[in-house]
């Protein structure tokens, strides 16, 4: 009797061991169906704004040269790229035809002169005669004359200051070459520039595209470091001189423009610039793509701990934030505590009060 009461207790006893691990495998194959989340802790401060890019230097200002006649080139003096100086030849001309038509206007001259004396000598003929009506005829001749001689000599003044300045096509400012249009031999039409020159006083310029989020602490004349593409690399000061809407404005970037003045600069130079910046606004930061929003606004899935029986089991539950700043892809926002963690992914979708694993 006693024996049997004893195997009646053992009896029971492995009965509700199993019905314990029964229980506990239970449990355990019912966790590792749970979602299995990764969960993160938000960092405390501001955002650091960074705005990065490169560009190709062009001209501020560019001097386009023209002919002043209709000449064959003569010479081309200077290539593309090349540095030149204030008054430096670039190309010359062959002036031979404006030679001869200014030849043909001296030759006019002389003709209108020998006219002129001629008159002179009738004028006097006609005094001693005594022709009162045909002396005041031959003094409007004569004065008409001086006036046609007058014109000409302007004329052959032109064509003198044309040749001597026209001749030889000379730099304006000091810069780079940036375009020679002109062949020797061939015709130099006045309709095309021959030479275009960037003036090194203009500056170059040049031009990033930014997140608009990063770039929201640049303010138009801020002073910049830029670094330029050659060898030995070098930086150079240069100021923001325009920020404005991105071509595709819907993408909410902006299109950030540089101005850079440097004497040994020259056009299509690399140049770049990286610029970091610190919003004033200060909070928790998370990244931009664990946030979520509803009909309530924005938030995120915290996680939250309650202890049971069989140990510890894991809820997910929205929690509202609001958003202070953003840049590329983080935020700073308000509605979470520092030690709070926050679901960074999942292996399959929640929703607020889910149960989940690590």
């Amino acid at each position: 009797m006693q024996r049997r009461k004893q195997a009646l207790r053992w009896l029971i006893g492995f009965f509700f061991l199993g019905l314990l691990a029964l229980t506990f495998l239970s449990n355990t194959i019912q966790g590792l169906s749970l979602p299995k989340v990764s969960v993160d802790k938000p960092d405390t401060g501001g955002l650091d704004l960074t705005v990065t890019g490169e560009g190709f230097l062009e001209p501020g200002q560019t001097a386009q040269l023209y002919p002043e006649g209709d000449w064959k080139v003569e010479r081309v003096l200077k290539s593309k790229n090349d540095r030149v100086k204030r008054g430096d030849p670039l190309v010359t001309f062959d002036t031979s035809s404006t030679e001869r038509t200014l030849q043909d206007e001296r030759t006019r001259y002389e003709q209108q002169k020998l006219q002129l004396d001629k008159m002179a000598d009738q004028l006097k003929t006609m005094l001693r005669e005594g022709d009162p009506v045909g002396i005041d005829n031959q003094k409007r001749d004569i004065e008409m004359q001086q006036l046609d001689m007058q014109v000409q000599e302007r004329k052959i003044a032109d064509l003198q200051k044309l040749i001597a300045e026209g001749g030889t096509l000379k730099s304006p400012v000091d810069g780079v070459v940036t375009a020679v249009n002109a062949s020797e031999g061939a015709s130099a039409g006045r309709g095309q520039p021959v030479v275009e020159v960037a003036d090194d006083s203009s500056g170059y310029q040049f031009s990033i595209t930014a997140d608009g989020d990063d770039a929201s602490m640049l303010r138009i004349g801020d002073a910049v470091k830029v670094q330029l593409d050659e060898e030995p690399r070098r930086t150079v000061e240069g100021s923001i001189s325009e920020i404005e809407d991105a071509a595709e404005a819907e993408s909410g970037n902006k299109r950030i423009t540089f101005d850079v003045l440097d004497a040994a600069l020259k056009p299509g130079l690399k140049a770049s610039v990286h610029i970091v910046n610190q919003s004033k606004s200060f909070g928790m930061q998370i990244p931009k793509d664990v946030l979520e929003q509803d009909n309530e606004g924005y938030f995120v899935y915290t996680v939250s701990e309650k202890d049971g029986p069989l140990g510890t089991a894991y809820y997910v539950s929205k929690t509202y934030i609001t958003v202070k700043d953003e840049n590329g892809d983080t935020v700073v926002a308000d509605g979470l505590m520092p030690d709070e963690s926050y679901v960074t992914e999942s292996s399959e979708p929640i929703g607020d009060g889910d149960r989940v694993r690590y």
